[in-house]
């Protein structure tokens, strides 16, 4: 630590050349030179890493370190420039001014050398990524090659195993086709209302089914609104007093209609989804389990509180299959007041396609006047429903 004492005689001009200043500059100068210095000699500031001038610019450090301290002290206690014991002469001032051009010279010369060793090394280090690039490019392309040559020799060995399994493979497939093809007659539902299932396949179609359920609609309405206006207008004249009437009547007709007929399409768009849902599925559930989802879903379901009557269902003793019927009655109006007077039957049919697999089948018959083929299709619907969830699900 430099002296606190003013009275030691400490050449304060050397001080000041130590900062690169003047005699009798101001605190602030002090500060401001030291802190320009302390940027280029600071170790962890200087930039050529050699030892020896580590240890060079480590001392230079030191010393305008002290310079600053015992200036800095002076002021404090002063608050004015110091004066040195002696003054330097106009020969000394020269020297320590070449001295100090000598100085920046050499570190301009040093600043030179480490930019010129910095780009070198940048460029070796750049060499060894285009080195470590080119390597792992050519692992990959090994790699790629290696992996080639097994799936060429895996494929090799595939086409003879192929070649080899053909003949029986052909067997049994047409044996295996012929089997399936037998169960598929045997489980398909028979063929019913064709002219139904006809039509609202073609309103199904995704191409042009919105185009076929519009000119449906359209032309229902035509035929209502026809049919509604020879009833009326027949009755009442056309341009009397009572034609307000015969609007009115009208448009309830067409009303009415309207409800009729969209709740008939709906109720047979229903039955022929439900009937197109039941084609053979292949499930991959054992055929007592299906038989257990299928029970399970009669179950949760119902109408008006009629439940599932199951009337014929039988399981074969070897699990290869089952069939069953079951009916559900009921009534809109409520219990006590009339007997139940629709009926929905659903059949499903089973067989066993292979260990752990049931190919199932399932169709819905409607026993209800026109006027509540609503309430059935709404019952075949929530069963149907059920059923996808149980079993169609895990297709």
């Amino acid at each position: 630590m430099p002296s606190s004492d003013p009275q030691t005689h400490e050449d304060y001009d050397r001080l000041y050349y130590r900062l690169d200043l003047e005699p009798g500059a101001s605190a602030a100068d002090i500060k401001h030179n030291y802190r320009q210095l302390a940027q280029i000699f600071h170790p962890d500031k200087w930039r050529h890493p050699t030892a020896a001038s580590l240890h060079w610019a480590d001392e230079q450090f030191k010393r305008i370190k002290e310079a600053r301290e015992v200036l800095e002290a002076y002021w404090a206690v002063h608050h004015e420039a110091p004066t040195s014991g002696s003054a330097l002469s106009d020969t000394q001032r020269l020297r320590v001014a070449e001295q100090m051009r000598e100085l920046e010279v050499r570190r301009d010369r040093l600043h030179g050398e480490v930019d010129r060793m910095h780009r070198e090394r940048l460029r070796a280090l750049a060499e060894i990524a285009r080195m470590q690039t080119e390597r792992e490019r050519l692992i990959g392309e090994i790699v790629r090659l290696r992996d080639d040559v097994a799936s060429e020799r895996a494929a090799h060995a595939a086409w003879r195993e192929n070649e080899q399994a053909a003949s029986s493979a052909a067997s049994l497939a047409a044996a295996q086709e012929a089997a399936d093809a037998s169960v598929e007659q045997e489980l398909a539902p028979a063929g019913r209302h064709p002219i139904r299932n006809f039509f609202f396949a073609r309103f199904d179609d995704p191409s042009r089914g919105w185009l076929m359920t519009l000119s449906g609609a359209a032309v229902a309405m035509i035929v209502l609104f026809v049919v509604a206006h020879r009833l009326v207008f027949s009755v009442f004249d056309a341009t009397g007093s009572w034609r307000w009437l015969a609007v009115f009547l009208q448009t309830l007709l067409i009303v009415a209609g309207t409800v009729l007929v969209g709740g008939f399409a709906w109720s047979q768009r229903t039955l022929h989804r439900a009937d197109r849902a039941g084609r053979v599925h292949a499930v991959p559930l054992p055929a007592r389990e299906t038989w257990q989802r299928v029970t399970a879903a009669l179950r949760g379901t119902g109408r008006h509180g009629a439940r599932w009557q199951v009337e014929t269902g039988a399981l074969s003793p070897d699990d290869e299959g089952f069939e069953l019927q079951a009916v559900l009655r009921y009534s809109t109006k409520p219990q006590g007041e009339g007997d139940a007077h629709q009926a929905v039957t659903f059949r499903c049919r089973a067989h066993a396609a292979g260990a752990g697999a049931t190919r199932v089948a399932w169709d819905f018959g409607v026993q209800a006047p026109t006027w509540w083929l609503v309430p059935a299709a709404k019952v075949v619907r929530d069963l149907r429903s059920r059923v996808e969830a149980e079993i169609a699900g895990r297709v």
